[in-house]
């Protein structure tokens, strides 16, 4: 439309044999055709027949309303436009048009009424450019938007952050009516914590610099709760590239983030208890690993015990060989007494004296043989105690091994049991840590 604007006054301000000269040479530059003030073509440059796809011959004497759909050329906005063209006024505009075969085709246009020196309008002269692809393209994008607003939260905002517009998702998510929000500032969706923020200020200060925002925002409803939206912000710029407004496309994801922080608090709460269940298997394997230290220390020293029980029954053994050989002894010395009275008796009053010594001897050696019997029977007494007591401290001993060995793998079940701690604890980590980012 740049161009048409600079065209058309210049072509205005021409008059005869200039006149057509800017006509041709319009002609060869850009799609131009001349009517006459009822609508009848007179001439077209090969660049608009070209883009209406006929031929000079076969539009030539024709009525413009060949290039109109019949709804409009049976219209009386039709009859006007033609009525005011042949009183001289011009219209600049975009245009639907058919081509032929009925193909569609968009003009951006100027109808210039051109006048005699009378000032009557002897024709009008139409300069156009094909913006068909243009206007296809902004249809696009204009059925894109619709179709966007009618699945998404949409809200308009002007640069300096107030609220220009609000489609019924938008308004439906946050629980207010348009009349509450339009003008209102964007920080009504916001905690005051945030809208007093320097992020709050530094996030509008990048928007009105162009800048494209994109995530996950915590706002209010209007009941004051936590509303969650997954947006866009998108700035909008004119043709002249200054900023006009702020585009918000939105989601509301409130449930969806309110569920995955519950989820991030059960699996914070599992990973807790997953390193209590860590630090309570390590106590526990501490307490093992003790009990089979005292253990081990305790069969060590039944051990030394028994060796010494073992000796002890050794040396019982010896003082056996002893008490013996003491009897034996007794037994020489009550013969060798009972001889010496024999001889005593032989000798008579001379052996009387002998006979007493005699007499002694043989009660000495009866109480040797009575001690030694006592001693026999106290030695024997030991002899079976020690042994008791040995065969006691072998079962003690077994029974600490087998103590000793079922405590160690009581130490590798709990161990594995640690170990699985530790990889439940790290599974529950990063699934905390993927509901938290989400």
């Amino acid at each position: 439309m740049s161009l048409l604007k600079y065209l058309v006054p210049t072509f205005l301000r021409q008059r005869g044999l200039h006149a057509s000269a800017s006509f041709r040479s319009l002609g060869r530059a850009m799609p131009v055709i001349e009517f006459t003030p009822e609508g009848i073509i007179q001439k077209a440059s090969p660049l608009f027949v070209a883009a209406m796809g006929y031929r000079q011959d076969e539009i030539v004497g024709q009525h413009h309303s060949m290039f109109c759909p019949p709804a409009l050329v049976n219209s009386p906005e039709y009859r006007r436009f033609w009525q005011r063209l042949a009183a001289g006024e011009s219209f600049s505009d975009k245009y639907l048009r058919l081509a032929n075969g009925m193909r569609p085709v968009w003009l951006e246009a100027s109808y210039i009424p051109v006048t005699d020196r009378r000032g009557r309008v002897f024709k009008i002269v139409k300069i156009a450019a094909d913006i068909s692809e243009r206007m296809q393209s902004s249809l696009e994008q204009e059925s894109i938007i619709n179709a966007i607003s009618r699945s998404m939260a949409v809200i308009a905002f002007s640069p300096d952050g107030h609220v220009l517009e609000a489609n019924d998702n938008f308004l439906k998510a946050t629980g207010y009516q348009a009349a509450e929000v339009i003008g209102k500032h964007h920080r009504l969706f916001c905690s005051d914590t945030l809208s007093q923020s320097e992020e709050y200020r530094q996030f509008w200060l990048r928007l009105n610099q162009g800048e494209f925002f994109s995530g996950q925002f915590p706002r209010l409803n209007r009941r004051g709760e936590p509303l969650w939206l997954r947006a866009t912000y998108n700035p909008v710029f004119n043709s002249d590239g200054q900023l006009t407004k702020i585009v918000k496309f939105a989601t509301d994801v409130t449930e969806q983030v309110l569920r995955n922080q519950q989820e991030y608090e059960a699996a914070l709460n599992a990973w807790n208890m997953a390193v209590q269940t860590r630090g309570s298997a390590q106590a526990g394997a501490d307490v093992i690993d003790n009990s089979i230290q005292m253990i081990s220390r305790i069969a060590e020293e039944m051990s030394v015990v028994s060796a010494d029980v073992t000796r002890l029954n050794s040396q019982s053994d010896s003082i056996d060989g002893m008490v013996e050989t003491i009897r034996r002894f007794a037994m020489q010395t009550r013969l060798i007494a009972l001889n010496a009275a024999i001889e005593a008796a032989r000798a008579g009053a001379s052996g009387r004296s002998f006979a007493v010594v005699a007499a002694e001897v043989r009660s000495l050696a009866a109480s040797v043989s009575s001690a030694t019997e006592e001693i026999e029977r106290v030695v024997a007494g030991n002899n079976q105690l020690a042994r008791e007591v040995l065969r006691g401290i072998e079962t003690s001993l077994a029974n600490t091994g087998q103590g000793v060995l079922l405590m160690r793998e009581a130490g590798d079940v709990i161990a594995s049991i640690q170990k699985d701690s530790e990889r439940v604890e790290s599974a529950v980590r990063d699934v905390a840590r993927a509901a938290h980012s989400e």
